[in-house]
């Protein structure tokens, strides 16, 4: 959907025909497009993890909170 939007703001700056408005959305266009590969590379080192696993992990699941109070009596 931005990629749309992205084009037709591009698509309507060179309908005006002013090289200032055309400068300013490829800039908007050249920054969301290395947001888009720095995300895309970000998420193909890490992997997408859902909060209920970062929360296991971390120890914070009531399953977990249970086993520590019955492990420390």
């Amino acid at each position: 959907m931005l990629g749309v939007c992205l084009a037709a703001m591009l698509s309507l700056a060179f309908s005006f025909s002013d090289s200032s408005l055309i400068f300013h959305v490829t800039f908007l266009v050249l920054i969301a497009a290395v947001l888009f590969v720095l995300l895309s590379s970000f998420l193909a080192e890490t992997g997408l993890v859902s909060v209920e696993h970062q929360m296991q992990e971390m120890g914070l699941t009531k399953e977990d909170v249970g086993d520590k109070s019955n492990k420390s009596n």
